[in-house]
Formats: structure tokens, C-alpha cells, sequence
């Protein structure tokens, strides 16, 4: 089997803003085609690692190879950034009082007529915003901004496509529409792709291996899968989703269960754990419900209302269910 070809590879990436560490000694490799999303909440160094890894920011210590290749210091260059590597800022850099249309036509100056036509009308469709083509980019909505940003960057055909926090600001409508065109660009432009975020339902939803960052420092990369079910720590557990945690120690590693492994029984011989409902809300595709016992407390999750506030539930849960930190 042959070497695998990493796009994009930080080796040994550390940084520092005065006396305070925000990236230490940073090992991440892209894979050709790979969506890598980087988790974790603000302050961790997400956005300052993209930025060294779109060029606009040089490591104290490390380095960063495209293609197998280091690349230089940004602080040598006079224009920073990479033409194979497009960053998409929060600010999106857009031509306010240019449309759609041109900003991402603008892009394809350099490129004959007819090419620059196909390419506009088709990166329009990927991203959804044939409505809008005509709209000055200062009067878009955020996630219309985003998606035209994201259209600019992809007329260049990069190697690497960057997103610094590519939900965040948005409404539920225009997440879903951000959503499609990036589950579109997945499918149709089999690029790589580094996208940091603080939401894990992001991370999960679109990577095909997660980093979680914390404190400048990578504490497990995985597949969502392996992130969200084998959680290295209970910081990671906890970013990743709800818990419960259990009383009591196994070989002084602490137990804990996701809500929606949880499962009334009708048996109380089988219950692993009982308690009084104390609190029932509605979270629209479920019902969460929290009981307290001695023990302290539990929620679980339903698909219907069928428990009120005061009720007595016993609760099982199956053994390869149970986590471990």
C-alpha cells in the first residue's frame, strides 16, 4: 500500500501573543478530500491555528507543508495568504456595492468569457444563490454573505477550503441553507476542507474526522463516531453532547451514559436506577425528562409526552452503553 498523500500537515505548530500559550506543539494532517472539523469552545486557538494554516499568520515554533512541501513564512511575503488555500473569514470580505454575480465573477477576471459564464452559473447553484445573484452584498442576509464567500474562494479552485466558524450568527433557516450547499460541495467538489467550530452538533455533522482543541492543545482526533462514543476525557464528553454521570467508580474511572441510551422498564427487577420526574421539557423532535433520586440526577429522552412532573420511573440501560473517563 502506498504512502498516504496529506493536502494540507501541521507539524510541531506552537504560538504564542505575549506571555499566553495558544497553540502548543499543533500535529494535524488533511488528507486529499478529507472534511476535517476542528472543535472546541472560544478561546481554544481554533481560529488562530486557521490562520496560520491559510497563511496569514506565522508559528513561533513549526511548521506547515502543502503537498509535501514546507512553506515559507508568511512575514517573507508580500501578500499573505495562498492561492491554493482559501481562508473564508467571519467579515467574508465581499465587495459590498457589487453583486452576487460579480463578486464571484470577479475571481474568474483573468478567464475567457464563456468560461467565467459556466463557472459563475454553476458555483451559483451549487451554493444555492441564483435568488440573490443581482442583491449588492451589503444588503444579504449572513448566510447569504457566507455562501457567496464560499463562491468566490471555490471559482479560484482551491486545493483547501478554510472555515473559520461557518454557522455561527446564522438562524435555523439559514444554517439548513448554509447546510445544503456545503453537504453540495461535498459531493460535487471532493475538495479538502478545515472548518473550526464551538457547536459539536457542526463537527459531527459534516467531518469525516473531528480534532478537539483545548487550550491550544489537540486532545483526541477521531471519527464523529469514535469522538462522540469513546470520549477520551470528560471535557471532551461533555462538549460532545449531554450525559448523566453515575454514582460510584469502575477501576477509578468515572461512568457516565447518554440520555438517549436510557429506556423505561415496567419491571423494577431490571431497573439499574429510579427516581420522581421533577422536570419534563419539550425540545421539539423529543421530550427530555429529569429525575432525582438519592443518588442525584437522570434525564433521558421520549418521543411523546407520556410522563408527568411527580411520576416514579425505573430506568435500565444497556452494559456496552456505559462510558468510562
Amino acid at each position: 500500500m502506498g504512502k498516504q498523500k496529506f493536502t494540507l500537515r501541521a507539524e510541531a505548530v506552537s504560538k504564542n501573543f505575549g506571555i499566553t500559550s495558544v497553540l502548543s506543539a499543533i500535529d494535524l494532517a488533511l488528507p486529499a478530500g478529507e472534511w476535517l472539523g476542528i472543535l472546541g469552545e472560544s478561546g481554544s486557538g481554533k481560529s488562530t491555528l486557521l490562520r496560520i494554516l491559510g497563511r496569514f499568520l506565522d508559528a513561533d515554533q513549526g511548521n506547515v507543508y502543502f503537498n509535501g512541501d514546507v512553506l515559507p513564512p508568511v512575514s517573507g511575503e508580500l501578500i499573505p495568504g495562498h492561492e491554493s488555500i482559501k481562508l473564508i473569514h467571519q467579515e467574508f470580505e465581499l465587495f459590498p456595492n457589487q453583486t452576487v454575480e460579480e463578486n464571484i465573477a470577479y475571481s474568474l477576471r483573468f478567464y475567457d468569457r464563456e468560461y467565467k459564464k459556466e463557472k459563475v452559473e454553476e458555483l451559483l447553484q451549487i451554493t444555492g444563490l441564483g435568488y440573490v445573484r443581482n442583491q449588492k452584498a451589503k444588503l444579504l442576509s449572513g448566510g447569504e454573505k457566507q455562501r457567496t464567500a464560499i463562491a468566490k474562494s471555490l471559482a479560484e479552485e482551491p486545493d483547501v477550503l478554510l472555515l473559520d466558524e461557518p454557522f455561527a450568527h446564522l438562524d435555523n433557516h439559514n444554517r439548513r441553507v448554509l447546510a445544503d450547499a456545503i453537504e453540495n460541495l461535498r459531493q460535487q467538489q471532493k475538495m479538502s476542507c478545515i472548518f473550526v467550530t464551538h457547536e459539536a452538533s457542526d463537527a459531527l455533522a459534516w467531518s469525516d474526522r473531528v480534532a478537539v482543541l483545548q487550550f491550544g492543545k489537540i486532545i483526541q482526533i477521531g471519527t464523529p463516531q469514535e469522538i462522540y462514543n469513546q470520549p477520551v476525557n470528560s471535557y471532551v464528553a461533555e462538549l460532545t453532547g449531554d450525559i448523566n454521570w453515575l454514582a460510584g467508580n469502575v477501576q477509578n474511572k468515572k461512568a457516565f451514559i447518554r440520555p438517549e441510551k436510557i429506556k423505561i422498564t415496567k419491571n423494577p427487577e431490571k431497573s439499574k436506577w429510579y427516581g420522581t420526574v421533577d422536570a419534563i421539557r419539550f425540545h421539539g423532535n423529543h421530550w427530555e425528562i429529569r429525575c432525582t433520586n438519592e443518588d442525584g440526577l437522570l434525564s433521558f429522552y421520549r418521543n411523546r409526552k407520556d410522563l408527568e412532573v411527580g411520576d416514579m420511573v425505573h430506568l435500565t440501560y444497556a452494559a456496552k452503553d456505559l462510558m468510562h473517563v
